[in-house]
């Protein structure tokens, strides 16, 4: 007599596509979740750098802010600075206006007529730290032998939308350093008076013309938006980041003690 050979039923054969399935779509679900935490840690890391960059462009500008080395520029102009010298660092309509000097160099042992524009600067600081100083912006100076030449710079800052825009010298479109932002906002702490070194009180959002002898240090508030473009859009927590930067000169170009 012969065995009787038996297959699977249609009752088991459903049952084993259907855990089958089951694994299939399970582990599907385990890739897709692992792909959106592994692209969320990336895009996080990517912040991350994008905010180290920001900030730490910015805390150089910052401490340049004003530093004009030896040449004196109330001895160039007696009558009066423009008010972005005067002012070195500004707040006005969400904007932050810094003017940051080059590093300084000799002039060549023969004169010379130069221009800011030359150095990709807005105004030009030439003398001899004693008795010369001149001051141009678009006029060209002659410049004498030994004598020191410092540009001057000013970037203004800003957030556009989601993103923080600088722009050279006042003229011209503003460039995008980052995107994602969330929050840019810088504060301002303030010496009880002009000859004191150290912050008094809360920061404040803002400050008044008669206010620039008094500031001492800016702060920086930067959020930068996590998981934007991922399924884990709206399920993480921005990114928050803040720095402190001590201002080093006085607006008259000397340093604070």
């Amino acid at each position: 007599m012969r065995p009787t050979v038996r297959g699977f039923g249609l009752v088991e054969l459903m049952v084993a596509m259907l855990l089958g399935l089951t694994l299939v779509l399970a582990l599907v679900q385990y890739l897709g979740s692992s792909r959106d935490s592994w692209l969320l840690q990336q895009q996080s890391a990517s912040q991350q750098q994008d905010a180290r960059y920001l900030l730490g462009r910015l805390a150089r500008d910052l401490r340049a802010a004003g530093g004009y080395g030896c040449l004196d520029l109330e001895r160039a102009l007696p009558e009066g600075l423009p008010l972005e010298l005067a002012q070195p660092v500004r707040y006005e309509s969400g904007v932050l206006s810094l003017v940051t000097a080059a590093p300084a160099q000799r002039s060549s042992s023969q004169p010379q007529a130069l221009r800011a524009a030359d150095f990709g600067a807005r105004w030009l600081l030439a003398g001899d730290c004693q008795r010369r100083v001149a001051l141009g912006e678009r006029e060209a100076l002659t410049v004498l032998p030994g004598d020191w030449v410092v540009p001057l710079r000013q970037l203004e800052y800003r957030q556009q939308g989601d993103r923080v825009q600088v722009r050279l010298n006042g003229v011209g479109n503003y460039e995008t350093l980052i995107e994602q932002v969330v929050r840019f906002v810088p504060s301002f702490g303030l010496a009880a008076d002009p000859q004191s070194p150290g912050v008094v009180g809360r920061y404040q959002s803002d400050f008044g013309d008669a206010d620039q002898a008094r500031l001492r240090s800016v702060r920086v508030q930067l959020v930068l938006g996590a998981g934007i473009g991922t399924a884990a859009a709206g399920r993480t927590r921005d990114l928050a980041f803040r720095q402190v930067t001590r201002l080093r000169n006085r607006p008259d170009g000397q340093r604070h003690d």
